[in-house]
């Protein structure tokens, strides 16, 4: 039962509507296999010319000069597909047209059937690197086409029992070729969906919901390099949630973390919306001020502290009071000699504390 709900999941998911329906496909890859597809089936073609003669039908010796113009349009749009980045759009036009081309090349053939017919297997792959949708619509124009010789030239009961043969072998293939890459193309989704909350994960503190360290380093990269290349100052404070060790050894510590979350969740509130606040570990937080000079950053972590002793309190009902220390970021220095003029200011804001 359970795998009949997972197949049944799995059908449901072909036919689904997609915001994008070529979510997880490889265009590159895609575009090589047309590209290989349309070649091989253009070089046959002109190796089936000796065997089945397209000479003999309604329109005659014009029907030379028609196959030698689909044989050289299918070589040259093989290079051509080869050499630029069409979209997947252009491939489903190439697909089409390759076996409208085969039809016409079975229809120059005079017979009901051909080896030229053949080569309709070789285009279940090309629609097949499409969405399942289309690629089934593509499979139903190529069963069309292969039924057209009982439009123009009748069958006998044999000749439609063969039809009906190949018919099945390239709806078989087709539907197994369209549901393994379906398949592939989830499966690249679920990976690429699941890395980037790996990612993104990886760059958060998981008790406040802060960006960690390495969000840090990320954001202060970054605005670095603006900073140097705009010549606009970038600042940087460290900030320290004073006497929450008393707090951990009186009430807990996960009374110490409700305050820590507590805290920044103010933090970020009060913050301006250019500004990244990060926590860099313990009861010690970072705040990242693009644009903003040292009396700028000063101003803005002051604000900031006010408003956190208003909002927030410890669970002996006291306030919560911060000490900080900036830094401006002097040119051609990192974000380490920035921290540690931060942390120079940090500490002589709390031995003034405790005077």
């Amino acid at each position: 039962m359970e795998a009949m709900g997972t197949a049944r999941g799995f059908l449901r998911s072909m036919f689904e509507h997609r915001d994008d329906p070529y979510e997880g496909a490889d265009l590159e890859t895609s575009r090589r296999v047309t590209a290989a597809l349309l070649g091989l089936s253009a070089l046959l073609s002109l190796a089936f010319l000796p065997l089945e003669p397209v000479g003999d039908s309604s329109v005659g010796g014009a029907g030379w000069a028609i196959a030698g113009a689909l044989i050289a349009l299918g070589l040259a749009g093989a290079a051509m597909i080869s050499r630029r980045s069409p979209s997947f759009g252009d491939l489903l036009v190439v697909a089409y047209a390759g076996v409208a081309g085969i039809a016409v090349l079975n229809w120059l053939a005079g017979a009901d059937s051909s080896a030229y017919e053949d080569l309709f297997v070789l285009w279940v792959g090309a629609g097949a690197v499409h969405p399942p949708r289309r690629a089934f619509v593509h499979l139903g124009a190529m069963l069309v086409a292969l039924a057209l010789p009982l439009v123009y030239h009748g069958a006998s009961g044999d000749e439609v029992r063969d039809l009906i043969a190949e018919a099945l072998i390239l709806v078989v293939l087709g539907a197994i070729l369209t549901s393994y890459l379906h398949y592939v193309r989830r499966q690249r989704v679920g990976l690429r969906t699941g890395a980037e909350v790996a990612r993104r994960l990886a760059r958060v503190d998981e008790l406040t919901g802060l960006g960690n360290r390495r969000a840090f380093d990320e954001v202060f990269t970054i605005e670095g390099a603006v900073a140097a290349r705009d010549a606009v100052p970038l600042s940087v404070g460290l900030v320290d949630i004073d006497n929450l060790r008393r707090v951990n050894e009186s009430h807990g510590h996960l009374e110490g973390d409700r305050s820590l979350v507590e805290v920044a969740r103010a933090m970020e509130r009060s913050l301006r919306t250019t500004d990244r606040c990060f926590r860099w570990g313990g009861d010690e937080f970072v705040v990242v001020l693009p644009g903003s000079d040292r009396a700028t950053a000063d101003e803005v972590l002051t604000r900031m502290a006010d408003s956190v002793e208003r909002e927030c309190r410890f669970a002996d009902g006291r306030g919560v009071d911060l000490t900080w220390g900036t830094a401006e970021l002097d040119p051609g220095a990192s974000a380490e000699d920035a921290l540690a003029s931060a942390d120079v200011a940090l500490l002589e804001k709390k031995t003034d504390k405790r005077r």
